[in-house]
């Protein structure tokens, strides 16, 4: 009997995902909403098939789907739940006739008298440009005070298939975190921090995985945040000494500063550390580093603050600019320090700064005061022409009252992944949009799609740091944790 089980379930699911479309009577219906939302988007050619709910009230539903023009290619049935789960070969067939044209989504309700009543069609367009296939993201639980449950990993957006890079208990429950990647290619360099008895910077290139110190001799504090060059020699990090209060009311819950930060600069292929008096000492905070694609210009956020001020400080007073300076790679050294948006005048505060591929255009996470905006509801994308010097908040991409934070430029420069906590307020969640690199606008942005159309009211961790990348990060995973375990960190020397 058991030798069945497979096969019915099978054809079940095969007769709910393509079943015999109904022909409606009405079409009085008004377009129902989705959970999460995926009306009007714009979908890379090479995206997963979304699920999603149907959250209006009906015995039941139709869903077809296809072509703008032609006649529906697939059709699902769902109960009066409103699940909708989209065959997969079949959706890639779709995408793939109607790149550079749109597809629709047509739905229709069983009424409470039998008859069918169909919605105006939901148009979605369908980009010719792919998407980096792979996205990683650390998942951990929202508040950060649990350390015992941390990973990195990757998930192939041409699937749902999710793939571990590190799992924090497979090396005692140690931290980890920040991770990134020269180019958007893990072939090209990755990097990731472990906080703990086996501490150390992680750092995978050219085949191999070396651990250094994160506390560079001769740097006030540990490497944090970092940045790695396109070319893959560079990697910038900011020094920070980093506090957190927790609060027990209000939309804050925890507020995170910077009790003291610096900026430098390493060089993995001659093991060197750089920095300058004007990136470090008392007079100000530097954090958040981002490279030019040229990696001869390096953009980060400071405040204007001392550090021993900032004991006696009130986080809602410390504002944070939008700043460069260029850094030459030929002798580590920096020159022409300036700031591009004085956010502080504007009583506003940046963080999150991410340069373009092509260097034109600098998107920003703006928001009233502080550095850590996925703590703060009123956090907006912010995207700043870096030709003309002008900037303006994303509005196609921003949610009312929603954190909208951290973010990642794809390879191409066409797409880009951020967090937003918009569908529940307390947890965050990758969404992606498309970006038109002549005219610096974005399309309406979506959530990851996932394989149950309930994933997003189940799922109890919050997605940290999403990064597109072209090639997969696990292939270094057995690398990485051997390193963690046998290798003790090599000792760099900052120089100024």
């Amino acid at each position: 009997m058991k030798r069945f089980v497979i096969p019915l379930l099978s054809l079940i699911l095969l007769l709910g995902a393509c079943s015999r479309p109904v022909t409606p009577s009405l079409h009085t219906l008004p377009a129902p909403a989705l959970e999460p939302d995926y009306a009007g988007v714009t979908f890379p050619v090479n995206i997963a098939a979304p699920t999603f709910m149907i959250t209006d009230s009906a015995s039941a539903w139709q869903t077809q789907i296809g072509r703008c023009g032609a006649d529906p290619e697939i059709t699902v049935s769902s109960g009066a739940d409103g699940a909708v789960t989209i065959p997969l070969k079949a959706w890639k067939k779709l995408l793939a006739s109607a790149a550079g044209d749109s597809i629709y989504l047509r739905f229709a309700a069983r009424t409470a008298s039998g008859e069918w009543n169909q919605a105006p069609d939901i148009i979605c367009p369908v980009s010719a440009d792919s998407i980096d296939r792979y996205l990683t993201y650390r998942l951990l639980y929202p508040g950060y005070e649990l350390w015992s449950a941390i990973g990195i990993y990757e998930r192939d957006l041409e699937s749902y298939v999710q793939k571990p890079i590190l799992e924090n208990k497979d090396f005692d429950s140690q931290c980890i975190n920040c991770h990134n990647y020269a180019a958007n290619d893990p072939t090209k360099g990755m990097m990731v921090h472990v906080r703990g008895k086996d501490g150390g910077t992680l750092i995978a290139r050219n085949g191999k995985v070396e651990k250094i110190s994160s506390s560079f001799q001769g740097a006030n504090h540990g490497a944090t945040y970092p940045s790695w060059s396109r070319d893959g020699r560079f990697i910038a990090f900011s020094a920070n000494q980093i506090g957190q209060t927790f609060h027990s009311a209000g939309s804050k819950p925890i507020e995170v500063i910077d009790q003291a930060a610096d900026l430098m600069v390493y060089d993995v292929e001659n093991h060197k550390a750089y920095s300058a008096d004007t990136l470090t000492g008392t007079h100000a905070i530097e954090t958040f580093p981002n490279w030019s694609p040229d990696g001869r210009t390096l953009y980060f956020c400071r405040a204007f603050v001392s550090y021993p001020e900032m004991a006696e400080q009130h986080a809602d007073s410390v504002h944070y600019d939008l700043c460069a300076i260029d850094f030459n790679p030929a002798n580590g050294q920096f020159s022409n320090f300036r700031t591009l948006y004085d956010a502080a005048a504007d009583s506003a505060s940046v963080s999150f700064p991410r340069v373009s591929p092509d260097g034109n255009w600098l998107m920003f996470t703006r928001m009233v005061y502080g550095n850590f905006s996925i703590w703060h509801p009123e956090s907006q994308l912010c995207i700043l022409n870096l030709r003309t010097g002008q900037w303006r908040e994303l509005s196609e991409v921003n949610s009312p009252d929603a954190v909208d934070s951290y973010h990642c430029w794809g390879s191409s420069g066409r797409w880009f992944v951020f967090s937003s906590k918009r569908l529940d307020g307390l947890w965050a969640r990758p969404f992606i949009a498309s970006f038109d690199p002549q005219t610096g606008r974005a399309t309406k942005p979506f959530a990851l799609p996932q394989k149950k159309p309930e994933f997003y009211r189940t799922f109890t961790k919050t997605f940290n740091i999403p990064e597109l990348i072209q090639n997969p990060a696990s292939a270094n995973a057995s690398e990485l944790l051997n390193a963690i375990h046998s290798q003790q960190p090599q000792a760099i020397t900052l120089t100024k």
